[in-house]
């Protein structure tokens, strides 16, 4: 019954602001696939044991339906139709700057994938460029810096030429949480592409070893982190958000949310705006490589008057996160 219940609240937590004394909900809505599986596991069990518990499981799973295929796709959506063009949105991880993955060239793998991909628009989060920019072959960019540091950017590289750059002040700065857009010229339209890193966790190295070693005053710790983070983020979409209403172009939103599609943060996002993953996706929709299994907070939405073509998530090992493409027609 406990677990039933939690799931029920995850179903709730897009709808339920961080900022209102209601705020642990959100945390169901971080862990709603371990809350799905267990679950589905006793579902199973009761199944097997011909008790009519299951029938409880089953409902409670079928009511959050539209929650699953956020997270999983069974059936992919593809046009044949030959793709116009397309975006990447990628976490490089500050191009392993503190290396974290042992491998001195994972900068120079990076680049040389990304020259190989033929990607149209490239939207990078935690972009690190403190002696000088990568050799990309892209004629037109678009650099935010992202701190007082002068080195941890955003950046929007393009093959098509960029009318217009601007900031959305999201008064995360120093925490390297910026959103930047880009009005591109494709052909003969014009479309808004934001790139977006919103607040992290900011987990340290204590919180990882939670996992293997759990105590009260690491759960502590790590509520209090999320608290924080949770309620960081609801404010920063707001900013987004409100902005991105006064776009007269169809708009193409990238970027890490380090969020969850169960999340306030991706509810208000994704407002009036098509899911690249759930309109052309397939299998496991997990974006982050790391310690977190079929963790979702990486995102490439778009208005409905932009047809999507295809979208891919790309199993690489360069950063923690796996770079995503939506091809459009």
């Amino acid at each position: 019954m406990l677990v039933l219940f939690a799931l029920f609240l995850s179903y709730l937590s897009p709808h339920v602001s961080p900022d209102s004394f209601l705020w642990p909900i959100a945390f169901t809505g971080l862990i709603y696939p371990t809350l799905l599986l267990i679950n589905f596991l006793f579902l199973v069990y009761w199944t097997i044991c011909f008790k009519r518990h299951a029938w409880a499981n089953l409902i409670v799973i079928l009511l959050g339906y539209g929650h699953i295929e956020k997270l999983i796709k069974v059936q992919e959506n593809q046009s044949s139709i030959e793709s116009r063009f397309s975006v990447m949105s990628f976490n490089v991880r500050l191009f392993n700057a503190y290396n974290w993955i042992e491998d001195d060239n994972i900068k120079d793998e990076i680049i040389n994938y990304l020259n190989n991909t033929n990607t149209g628009v490239i939207c990078f989060q935690e972009f690190y460029a403190p002696d000088e920019l990568p050799k990309l072959n892209y004629p037109f960019s678009h650099i935010g810096i992202q701190s007082n540091r002068k080195s941890w950017r955003m950046a929007t590289y393009s093959k098509y030429p960029i009318l217009k750059k601007g900031t959305v002040s999201i008064n995360g700065e120093y925490q390297n949480n910026v959103c930047i857009f880009s009005d591109i010229l494709v052909d003969t339209d014009t479309i808004r592409i934001y790139n977006v890193h919103l607040a992290s966790n900011w987990f340290q190295k204590e919180d990882y070893q939670f996992l293997d070693k759990p105590t009260v005053e690491g759960a502590e710790n790590i509520i209090e982190r999320l608290r924080v983070s949770f309620s960081k983020r609801s404010k920063q979409v707001k900013a987004i958000k409100k902005h991105m209403n006064t776009s007269i172009y169809p708009v193409i939103l990238c970027g890490d949310f380090n969020d969850t599609p169960n999340s306030y943060a991706y509810k208000k996002l994704s407002e009036g705006l098509l899911d690249s993953f759930v309109e052309g996706g397939k299998g496991l929709g997990q974006t982050y490589n790391g310690k977190f299994p079929a963790l979702r907070i990486d995102y490439i939405l778009h208005s409905p008057e932009i047809n999507l073509n295809k979208f891919e998530t790309f199993d690489s090992n360069f950063s923690d996160h796996y770079p995503l493409i939506s091809h459009f027609d």
